[in-house]
């Protein structure tokens, strides 16, 4: 597996955790600050890992 390969793969999963994140927030409603936090976070990793146009 190629680093592109690993750096896609780790972006699509990074995406399914923002994704379970954005569910679980949605549930539980905004109090929840430390899923915002983290949500935020992840939101910056994949942006990070994003290709740059």
């Amino acid at each position: 597996m190629s680093d592109y390969e690993k750096l896609s793969r780790v972006r699509r999963d990074l995406e399914e955790i923002r994704s379970d994140l954005s569910q679980r927030i949605a549930k539980d409603g905004p109090s929840q600050s430390d899923l915002l936090i983290l949500h935020e976070r992840v939101s910056r990793a994949i942006k990070a890992l994003s290709p740059q146009s």
